[in-house]
């Protein structure tokens, strides 16, 4: 019977295996550069601005929701993040949570303006997120994009939380608010970028009656 033998290769040529091995794997990787992170613990609002009807709107808008400090609430308003001098880039990843307060209809179409309650996200003036959320019994578009005439999607479709307390009309109820994680990399590569979130709820300034909130928010440019 012939004698089995293993055949054990040096530690330098082990070594060299190794380090090819990672190299390969490893040389392409994208490199990621977080550029921006709010989580409004600290009530600070840097490089946000927002905007009402009359024009920019120089309150606080933080305020306390679910043990946590969040940027809002917001009717009828629009925010802006300005961030210049970014690193070198070819994409940028947004993400934040977004809080959806009390009676959002969706798709419905209230009263005969034929606006359905639309909130919409830009980046750099162009409209990449355009949708409707529901708290209630009328379909909605997220995660899809608005568009007249399309199937609506169930009420609270992707939602990460839908047993919130509302704000204000819902407040004493347990499921008055819902939280979405908004997740988007998109191609970019311009020195500076401007996300701007904005909604057009209806009936026209009803805070009470339904608002959204936004909470770390977390910009990350990268180079692939």
């Amino acid at each position: 019977m012939k004698n089995s033998r293993s055949t054990l290769l040096p530690l330098s040529l082990i070594s060299f295996v190794i380090t090819c091995l990672f190299s390969a794997c490893f040389k392409d990787l994208p490199v990621k550069r977080q550029v921006y992170f709010n989580d409004f613990e600290t009530l600070s609002k840097s490089n946000l601005k927002v905007y009402n009807f009359n024009g920019l709107d120089t309150s606080l808008k933080i305020f306390f929701f679910n043990n946590s400090h969040v940027f809002g609430n917001f009717n009828n308003n629009r925010f802006e993040l300005h961030l210049d001098t970014l690193p070198e880039h070819n994409a940028i990843k947004i993400e934040f949570d977004l809080f959806i307060h009390d009676k959002w209809d969706g798709d419905f179409i209230l009263g005969s303006n034929n606006i359905p309650d639309v909130w919409q996200m830009t980046l750099d003036d162009y409209p990449f997120y355009q949708t409707t959320f529901s708290n209630g019994i009328h379909g909605q578009s997220f995660p899809n994009n608005y568009k007249a005439g399309n199937a609506s999607s169930p009420a609270h479709s992707d939602a990460w939380n839908i047993s919130l307390p509302g704000v204000c009309v819902l407040k004493d109820s347990a499921n008055g608010s819902s939280l979405y994680k908004i997740e988007i990399t998109t191609s970019h590569n311009a020195n500076a970028m401007t996300l701007a979130c904005s909604d057009a709820l209806q009936p026209f300034n009803s805070l009470c009656q339904k608002s959204w909130s936004v909470d770390n928010i977390r910009i990350t440019a990268i180079k692939y």
